[in-house]
């Protein structure tokens, strides 16, 4: 069953609109009558199809109760990667929990930030985002925030700052990202830094060290940028989710 997250103003008017209504029509097909999720402030809500036009009615028939969401806020500042690569991220670190998302332009970031281009790249990437949260049935849509350079981001909200860091791995220092896993409690704030394609510059790694990020191996494997989030996550839903 499709899961379609709407506004405030469309769930009042119990309306579907704009690209979910054509999803809806002409993507999946519904007729009148048929069952949807619809999602909205947090919650899910089983909903009939009542009308099917332009905009598609419906009527809720009882809202679902449970709970899809990781019993953490993580937020993930990614390294901006080359090519698509970021899309790809977003999506899947979506299924995979996410909080929030921050696109992070580091020393080594190949991308330069076009200001032009900065917001539809934006609108973009937080299509991407409803559309996964969609597929995975979230209780809410992880939002990716504005495009920003690293030393302008203020870290001090955190109770866990995750340094995802290569060099570590090839060192052999596992023990990190299990302390900080262990210590994990109930609506804590966890950030999670992965670098870019190249990696971190050793005067990123001491600024955010200064920071309060604690500098961990994410197993014996050298991971890509693209990788090591969902790696991360990963650990993080199975310390919380499945182990206790």
């Amino acid at each position: 069953m499709q899961k379609y997250f709407i506004s405030d103003e469309d769930f009042k008017n119990k309306k579907i609109t704009n690209d979910d209504a054509f999803h809806i029509k002409n993507v999946m097909r519904n007729k009148v009558n048929d069952k949807i999720l619809i999602g909205n402030n947090g919650k899910c809500y089983l909903a009939l199809i009542t009308n099917i036009s332009k905009e598609i009615s419906f009527e809720i028939i009882e809202e679902k109760i449970g709970n899809t969401e990781l019993p953490v806020f993580v937020s993930l500042f990614q390294g901006y990667p080359k090519a698509d690569k970021l899309s790809d991220i977003i999506k899947h670190s979506t299924e995979l929990g996410v909080y929030e998302i921050i696109p992070t332009i580091m020393k080594r970031s190949l991308f330069k930030l076009d200001d032009n281009k900065k917001d539809n790249k934006i609108i973009r990437f937080n299509k991407i985002a409803k559309e996964a949260a969609e597929q995975s049935y979230r209780m809410i849509v992880p939002k990716v925030l504005d495009i920003t350079y690293l030393k302008k981001i203020d870290f001090s909200k955190f109770d866990h700052k995750i340094l995802c860091f290569e060099e570590d791995a090839k060192e052999g220092k596992l023990k990190s990202i299990a302390t900080i896993l262990t210590s994990l409690k109930e609506n804590d704030k966890v950030a999670i830094l992965v670098g870019p394609e190249g990696g971190i510059d050793m005067d990123e790694v001491e600024y955010l060290l200064q920071q309060g990020f604690i500098s961990c191996a994410l197993g014996k494997r050298i991971l890509r940028t693209e990788t090591a989030p969902f790696y991360a996550l990963s650990a993080i839903s199975y310390e919380m989710e499945i182990r206790r």
